[in-house]
């Protein structure tokens, strides 16, 4: 599979507005959300890192916006699936040493529904692409209200045997920390989940430097804040999360259905990796929901990263 050009020019983008709430959608890039953002009494707040390129390659894409991630979320291991007795190679991008993001966010989609705070938009994937044996379809929905912005997933399993299956959103939030609730933390090494272990945390600081977490029996809530002003909250119905600063940049919490390199994972005997499996004609659902917050906590109230 060949990487297309991700068009994000403005006449190719989707502009969504509920009163002070704004976000700008690129169905041709990925189906991303390249911007979030509202007035508020303190200024205009930019929730997400904004995408300001007009378009890129889909192997190198700008770190920004919120892309859906399917059929997989993070990463598999060598870009080699197993499953069900077969090894399967997947394609990766230049100079990634794993599978990285499932496919959405590199392709066109197409527009189903368009109004003044919500777009519709359908991904395809056919068979064999980027070494994806199986045929599956994606749909997200964009909406905009009055309190907040809510991401609805079905992915589709078209193809006519069983399919791993896993989804999520990756945003890219301008916050300076997180709080949230999950009893399981994966260890990890080179951003490979390894073995899961009892998480005692739910206080995350972007900081300076650079960590990343894998979190499973998450609650499905997470309160995230900036140093002043209103906050956000994200209320999800999946039970994985992916946490990541790099160097103080951004940080990314990612509601997903199961822990990187799951499929892996599991077919080691592994438990509690989130693998779903779709039969033909199946689906997995996910509903992710961004609530604007009057008021935000003080870096104060939350301890360092362990």
């Amino acid at each position: 599979m060949t990487p297309g050009w991700m068009d994000a020019r403005p006449g190719a983008c989707i502009r969504l507005a509920r009163g002070p709430h704004s976000a700008v959608v690129a169905p041709a890039a990925g189906g991303r959300i390249l911007r979030l953002s509202s007035d508020t009494p303190s200024g205009r707040r930019e929730w997400v890192v904004p995408i300001e390129a007009e378009g890129w390659p889909a192997d190198a894409w700008p770190k920004g916006g919120i892309f859906p991630l399917a059929p997989f979320s993070n990463r598999i291991r060598d870009g080699v699936l197993h499953w069900r007795g077969r090894s399967l190679r997947l394609e990766r991008y230049p100079g990634q040493a794993h599978a990285l993001h499932g496919h959405a966010q590199a392709g066109c989609w197409r527009l189903r529904d368009v109004g003044d705070d919500h777009v519709a938009m359908r991904y395809d994937h056919p068979p064999g692409a980027a070494g994806w044996p199986w045929a599956w379809r994606l749909d997200q929905d964009v909406r905009l209200s009055d309190a907040g912005l809510e991401v609805r997933l079905v992915l589709a399993n078209r193809s006519g045997e069983p399919m791993p299956a896993g989804l999520g959103l990756h945003p890219y939030f301008t916050a300076a920390r997180a709080r949230l609730e999950a009893s399981v933390l994966w260890e990890h090494e080179e951003e490979l989940a390894s073995r899961p272990r009892p998480n005692t945390a739910s206080a995350w600081e972007r900081g300076t430097g650079t960590w990343t977490a894998f979190l499973a029996g998450w609650n499905g809530t997470c309160r995230l804040d900036w140093d002043e002003g209103p906050g956000l909250r994200i209320d999800a119905d999946l039970d994985h999360a992916v946490l990541h600063a790099p160097q103080g940049r951004y940080l990314c919490v990612e509601p997903v259905s199961h822990v990187c390199d799951a499929f892996n994972l599991a077919a080691a005997g592994a438990e509690g990796t989130g693998l779903r499996v779709l039969d033909p004609g199946g689906t997995l659902r996910a509903r992710i929901a961004f609530s604007w917050l009057p008021d935000g906590l003080r870096k104060g109230n939350f301890p360092a990263v362990p």
